[in-house]
């Protein structure tokens, strides 16, 4: 299996679709990691950014929310913890393409697993020049 590394822009839409765009991207990549065709990467942060994005969309109530964080772990997304190294590799990211470290890390581990970041995520990565494809839904 292929992996891609996929950051929470496009992760949240898979569990909200109010208000979003390119839901049926992400649900695509979402099918193709059932099927076994896609293995889906993300930084042990992913469920973090998930959840805070989740408390603070103003399309869901708060018994949504909690409803939806606790079946977070039924995607099965592969997490990789943030280790020393990819810290550093992401904090000159950070630097390098004035990103948040949030951002830096899922870039650093598309980096490392040298496949795609696919991301929503138009403002923070529209014009990064990488070694690694960057895809925007």
């Amino acid at each position: 299996m292929k992996p891609v590394v996929v950051d929470s822009s496009v992760a949240f839409k898979w569990l909200s679709s109010a208000g979003e765009h390119a839901v049926e991207e992400a649900l695509a990549l979402l099918d193709s990691h059932e099927n076994g065709e896609l293995l889906l990467a993300a930084p042990e942060i992913l469920h973090v950014e998930l959840t805070n994005a989740l408390r603070n969309s103003r399309f869901l109530t708060p018994d949504a929310v909690l409803a939806l964080v606790e079946d977070l772990d039924d995607y099965r997304v592969e997490l990789l913890p943030s280790t020393g190294d990819r810290l550093v590799c992401a904090l000159r990211l950070a630097y390098r393409h004035s990103l948040s470290i949030y951002d830096a890390l899922f870039l650093a581990l598309a980096e490392e697993l040298r496949c795609p970041l696919i991301t929503a995520d138009r403002k923070a990565f529209a014009d990064i020049d990488t070694e690694v494809e960057i895809r925007l839904i």
